[in-house]
């Protein structure tokens, strides 16, 4: 990739790190300790070698966008200071081929009726069916040889936040991070008007509830504070 230079590879690998492209806009970065980070990674995208000094003042150099100087990290909070967190255990996720909708939707009213949870995401060529353990069983003998997968002993945390979370971005990758770092899997993200729900390993749930439980205790006491 000869031609590009030490300013535009920069660029580059900030767009790809979010956490660089924050420190910096919030101007608690080291330069001299992130130049000699990235340093490998500009003389790949130049093509030829560099000096920590130049990747250095690229970095003193970037701009922030005007999104990033207004700190959306504290509309992210303010979201999260509102929220409140929900665990249902005992949760199956059942995908199949979109040739079996037509059997899921005969079955929807029976099964949103029984099941304490109930959610169905269609997309292009699958669905997806979220729903009580008890209940995944008897679906995966309805829809028979169409069914892709079934998770078993699986966890829903449903974060329940005020109407702003529509508005406010940031909040989903906020708090996706935030389990990433714990090291909770994620095994089914959904998103219905207020509700975010997260599916994860029932061995999990609880560190997922915990962790969301104290990132709204800490953005209370943010902002509190």
């Amino acid at each position: 990739m000869e031609g590009i230079s030490v300013a535009e590879a920069v660029r580059r690998i900030l767009e790809s790190e979010p956490c660089f492209r924050e420190c910096l806009a919030r101007r608690v970065a080291n330069y001299s300790a992130m130049a000699r980070h990235i340093k490998p990674w500009v003389e790949t995208l130049v093509g030829a070698p560099v000096s920590e000094h130049a990747v250095k003042m690229a970095l003193v150099r970037f701009e922030p966008s005007d999104y990033e100087r207004v700190a959306p990290r504290r509309r992210v909070l303010e979201v999260l200071a509102k929220s409140s967190v929900e665990l249902r255990s005992g949760i199956g996720v059942v995908t199949a081929y979109s040739k079996a909708l037509p059997r899921i939707l005969e079955a929807s009213r029976r099964l949103a009726g029984e099941s304490r949870i109930f959610l169905l995401l269609s997309a292009l060529t699958t669905f997806t069916v979220i729903l009580d353990e008890d209940h995944a069983d008897s679906l995966v003998e309805e829809l028979g040889d169409y069914v892709i997968s079934v998770y078993r002993r699986q966890a829903a945390v449903i974060l329940v936040s005020p109407p702003e979370i529509i508005s406010t971005p940031g909040v989903i990758a906020y708090i996706t991070g935030l389990l990433a770092r714990e090291g909770v899997n994620i095994t089914q993200i959904e998103s219905i008007h207020t509700d975010t729900i997260l599916v994860v390993r029932e061995d999990q749930a609880m560190k997922a509830l915990e962790t969301l439980h104290r990132a709204i205790r800490v953005a209370r006491q943010q902002l509190a504070g």
